[in-house]
């Protein structure tokens, strides 16, 4: 019985654990990742219409070239419009349009689509710590027409040359995980401590 009890007590701290897991695509498992991997997630906000959406994008293993710059990145989370605005972004970002990207950087096709694209040629890519966080703003039409199944959302990122050409472009199928606010080490110390001494308690009454 009390290893039953102990058995669900570290299942209850594992799980708020696992919660917080986003997947990710890249570099190997898909076909044009171009060295660089991609990870999208989003949380809940007040407004049940209104989503943070992440995006990272570890380009430290660009394979095309190190002076290549990501210069544009574009999400398809909905299959009806919905409207994005960047929270922060890395240096450069600053807007983002309705639609999806081509060679030319953002060009506004694309139902469903957003774009944001940098204001120069983009950020350094194929270096240690170039890994870069995007975190917009979402709103769609309602919580269920957010893509949330497996593989079901979409990305594009856009490479360009040092002279500003197109020189790799990412598009794949991606999956839009929900995560929860990630809580201190402290808080999971003392949820396990907390759970740990009802333990010893309905052991002690057990075995008196």
């Amino acid at each position: 019985m009390f290893k039953q009890f102990l058995l669900a007590v570290c299942t209850v701290v594992l799980l708020s654990a696992s919660a917080v897991k986003a997947d990710t695509i890249g570099p190997g498992s898909c076909t044009s990742c171009l060295g660089s991997s991609y990870t999208l997630s989003y949380t809940n906000t007040a407004n049940p219409n209104v989503f943070d959406v992440t995006l990272v994008i570890n380009a430290t293993g660009f394979t095309n070239s190190n002076t290549d710059l990501l210069n544009a990145v574009s999400l398809k989370l909905s299959s009806s419009s919905s409207t994005a605005s960047l929270l922060s972004s890395p240096t450069g970002f600053n807007t983002t349009v309705s639609g999806g990207l081509s060679a030319g950087g953002c060009n506004g096709a694309g139902a469903g689509f957003f774009c944001s694209e940098s204001s120069g040629l983009g950020v350094e890519v194929g270096h240690a710590g170039d890994i870069y966080t995007f975190v917009w703003a979402v709103t769609v039409g309602s919580p269920a027409s957010l893509f949330t199944g497996l593989d079901d959302a979409s990305v594009k990122a856009l490479y360009v040359t040092s002279a500003g050409r197109q020189n790799g472009i990412t598009s794949e199928e991606i999956t839009l995980s929900h995560v929860t606010a990630v809580p201190e080490p402290a808080s999971f110390a003392l949820l396990a401590s907390g759970l740990l001494a009802v333990a010893g308690a309905v052991k002690r009454r057990l075995t008196a």
